[in-house]
């Protein structure tokens, strides 16, 4: 374990916005990050994935498919504003069901996974190619991307700057960079209490949107456009749910349940509430009122 800085700013803040797990995050008083420190070394991070020990298990990551392919054809209806096809990498691929609706689309799908469990999943089941290893310059040799992918992993980076330039590297001319994650470090404190968990340490940080205009514009991006998507509804859901122990986690609620008993009414009723999961998340979430409450971002940026 050891202590660090404000990546951004490079000041040590004593502010402690959240503890979980026997960690402390601590949030920037000068640009609002929130990260965890003192933190564990980049091995034991890497540990956390490639034995499955993370917060979130690789069999859950493959299991419900249904909601993962409606969120991925949410986000490539996006993709393809801006890119119609090409070569694509997605950076930490799960269960790999955006990748493979990716391919189904047009695009020529790569997948980057640390967890063996799904790495394998991917490469021998959605016949993808998947390198099990880190982010580097050298990842699928010299090969450059039209698109960079990720959902929910700038969080997990351990150096995110480092992992922007690498993308920065990996993309060719005029390349895309498109990622969602959430705006923790913009939300009111009040709202903290609606999420059941922060995933500590698999979480290393957490940002605002001034964080992520910053972290693009060092790492030579220019920011396109910025969707947003009030998730609040789709906590309060999760919670209730959790309270009558139906749900194991959020994203893939009632599949604890429903694989105990495949039935139809069983896949009818997952069938039912992924769908509304999804239109909770996206259709919804992109009316509500969004200032200082909980919401996924999906940000999309240039490389130039």
């Amino acid at each position: 374990m050891h202590n660090i800085n404000c990546i951004f700013c490079d000041i040590p803040n004593s502010r402690t916005a959240i503890e979980e797990n026997g960690f402390t995050g601590r949030q920037c008083n000068s640009c609002s990050l929130i990260y965890i420190s003192p933190r564990p070394h980049l091995n034991s991070i890497v540990t956390i994935y490639s034995h499955d020990d993370a917060h979130i298990a690789a069999s859950s990551h493959i299991s419900g498919s249904l909601l993962k392919r409606l969120y991925a054809r949410h986000t490539l209806n996006i993709i393809k504003k801006y890119k119609n096809t090409g070569d694509l990498l997605e950076i930490g691929s799960g269960g790999g069901y955006f990748l493979d609706e990716a391919q189904k689309t047009g695009f020529n799908s790569h997948g980057i996974e640390l967890n063996p469990v799904q790495s394998m999943f991917i490469q021998n089941t959605l016949h993808i190619p998947c390198e099990e290893q880190l982010l580097s310059p050298h990842s699928f040799g010299t090969q450059q991307f039209d698109v960079i992918y990720h959902s929910d992993v700038i969080s997990h980076f351990y150096d995110p700057i480092a992992e922007f330039r690498t993308m920065y590297s990996k993309l060719k001319e005029q390349g895309v960079l498109v990622f969602e994650t959430g705006n923790i470090g913009d939300i009111k404190e009040k709202y903290y209490k609606e999420f059941t968990r922060f995933q500590y340490p698999d979480h290393l940080f957490f940002f605002s949107e001034q964080n992520l205009e910053h972290l693009l514009a060092m790492t030579g991006f220019k920011l396109i456009k910025i969707y947003r998507y009030n998730i609040l509804p789709q906590l309060k859901l999760m919670k209730l749910l959790q309270r009558n122990k139906l749900s194991q986690q959020p994203g893939d609620s009632l599949s604890a349940l429903v694989h105990k008993k495949e039935s139809w009414k069983m896949k009818m009723i997952k069938k039912v509430y992924h769908t509304l999961s999804y239109i909770i998340r996206y259709k919804l979430g992109a009316v509500l009122p969004k200032s200082k409450r909980p919401q996924t971002v999906i940000i999309v940026a240039k490389k130039i």
